[in-house]
């Protein structure tokens, strides 16, 4: 929290901060009791391209690696990920990115413009909550409450817990749901092309909130024996309804508003492949996404590398429908709140047939434009049962952080760790970042990467 000193950093609004391969943001400081140089457009606009970065790179690199979607390789830093060495230097960017950018704007919607513009501030707070989520779940113990009070003199904040942190998720998704059904003359202005994602469009929003709360309440099956039935409640009250109505990234695929994944292969070629377990999953079952999630390899095939080899460089990369320059990546979908309900009815005892199909049927027609064939689906979800919804969950979040938090809070899929690693062990978090090592005597440190979190009780 040392950069929490006398101003607000900002990231600049406009796609004009997607400049390098590592998305590293561009920020100026703004005085935030300025109401000239800060206005709810601003921060919406800087809060969500930041949200677009974080979700398409190093954090979501890095679980996606551990999970075995992706592999790292000898040729860049990656190989470390993927041999299980993650220091404490290596997430201070990821971690500054989340609090000093996208946390902290939503923390100046909430403060400065809440009364007069709760659209925008309910949008805000729904961004905070996927944010924090993603802060939460890879490092368990977080500042929250009292992380953004350095202007009262509060350099070092306490951390929450994770049990606080999920409290507080909850509470962050309810009132963005009060501000996003006030009416519409209750705002001074409202969101318009300012709202990458939605547009304004409020009902969508309120969807998005409503998924969230299913899927951080699923997130608990290990310790809140309610789990699954406030997640189903959570679903059935969403009002989600097709793909149309997912929450995803975007990239106009200028030279400086590129996808992420496209910039980081045309930058860095050969540091990260495809995971072997996700590209022959596909592959062994005709899946129709293959080739479309999947780019061919050097020699016309699709292949990826298992989670010992490091070496292999004429392997896959990212397929056209992920890593174009302006493809558009999931952040909150139809899918995954269809799989949500499907795992919650099989948890309650319920037929989750039906939920489970559907789930499937809305990845592979995102993924390919085309809804699969009947025998396709029938033959993927065959089978009802954890592992069987996990399975199909696993191939249709690809490049999102939700299936590795999934590995760890069901052990589904069986992944092999890499043997050939030091602890032979897949990671069950991240480090504590060294400046908050450093700066921060009131944080919580964690070193071993084999701690488990709080909700994970594997």
């Amino acid at each position: 929290m040392k950069k929490y000193i006398k101003s607000v950093i900002l990231a600049t609004v406009g796609f004009g901060l997607f400049t390098s391969c590592q998305s590293e943001l561009d920020h100026f400081n703004e005085n935030p009791n300025s109401s000239i140089s800060t206005t709810p457009s601003l921060l919406l606009s800087a809060m969500e391209v930041s949200t677009f970065s974080t979700h398409t790179t190093g954090l979501i690199r890095t679980s996606n690696i551990l999970d075995q979607h992706l592999a790292g390789t000898s040729v860049g830093q990656l190989g470390d990920i993927q041999r299980y060495f993650i220091s404490e230097q290596d997430v201070n960017n990821e971690w500054n990115t989340l609090y000093s950018t996208t946390l902290m704007n939503g923390y100046l919607l909430n403060r400065d413009f809440a009364a007069q513009y709760p659209y925008y501030n309910g949008i805000g707070q729904v961004l905070t909550a996927i944010n924090l989520g993603y802060a939460t779940d890879l490092w368990g113990d977080v500042p929250y409450d009292e992380a953004f009070k350095a202007e009262q003199g509060n350099r070092a904040p306490k951390y929450n817990t994770q049990q606080e942190i999920y409290e507080r998720l909850q509470s962050i998704l309810d009132d963005a749901i009060v501000n996003l059904q006030k009416t519409e003359s209750s705002n001074l202005t409202v969101p318009g092309d300012d709202d990458y994602i939605f547009n304004g469009n409020t009902k969508k929003w309120i969807q998005v909130a409503y998924v969230l709360k299913a899927r951080y309440a699923l997130r608990l099956t290990q310790v809140d024996t309610q789990a699954a039935q406030k997640a189903l409640n959570y679903i059935t009250a969403s009002g989600i309804s097709s793909n149309s109505d997912d929450a995803n990234t975007f990239f106009p695929g200028t030279s400086n508003g590129l996808n992420q994944w496209y910039a980081f292969e045309n930058s860095r070629a050969n540091y990260l492949k495809t995971g072997a377990y996700f590209v022959n999953s596909l592959k062994e079952t005709q899946d129709p996404r293959l080739s479309f999630a999947i780019a061919k390899d050097k020699n016309g095939n699709y292949t990826g590398n298992t989670a010992d080899d490091l070496d292999t460089t004429s392997s896959s990369y990212i397929g056209s429908a992920f890593a174009s320059a302006t493809s558009s990546i999931g952040i909150v979908t139809y899918a995954e709140a269809k799989f949500i309900e499907a795992e919650a009815k099989f948890r309650l005892g319920q037929d989750a047939a039906q939920s489970l199909q559907d789930a499937v049927k809305a990845s592979v027609l995102k993924v390919t434009g085309t809804t699969p064939t009947t025998e396709f689906l029938s033959a993927a979800t065959a089978t009802v049962s954890l592992e069987t919804i996990m399975q199909q969950k696993y191939l249709a979040l690809f490049l999102t952080m939700e299936p590795y938090n999934d590995y760890r809070r069901t052990g589904f899929p069986a992944l092999e760790p890499n043997q050939s690693s030091n602890i032979k062990f897949i990671p069950l978090r991240l480090p504590t970042p060294s400046d908050e090592r450093q700066y921060n005597p009131n944080a919580t440190v964690v070193s071993n990467v084999t701690t488990n979190v709080w909700w994970d009780k594997n």
